[in-house]
């Protein structure tokens, strides 16, 4: 399973349940839907700091920067960049 994959099944199962991740759109926005709140955001953070092993900063605590599974993913590219 990719880390997307993984992120996209945890969204569904911890906020939306309702929906398969199969049908979970990349550029679906997960705030204005409804699915991510202020709190799904601390809570998908510390679910990225644990399964992906990235360190999250508190600049990067922008709900923005969560938005859509497009979005995360470019957040998560942009940590793999600076580590590499």
């Amino acid at each position: 399973m990719t880390q997307i994959a993984r992120i996209r099944a945890f969204i569904c199962a911890e906020f939306a349940p309702d929906i398969a991740p199969q049908d979970l759109p990349a550029d679906m926005d997960l705030i204005q839907s409804g699915v991510i709140d202020s709190l799904g955001v601390l809570k998908l953070v510390a679910f990225l700091e644990d399964e992906c092993g990235v360190a999250i900063a508190p600049e990067e605590l922008d709900a923005e920067l969560y938005r859509s599974l497009e979005a995360i993913a470019a957040l998560l590219a942009s940590k793999t960049e600076v580590a590499a």
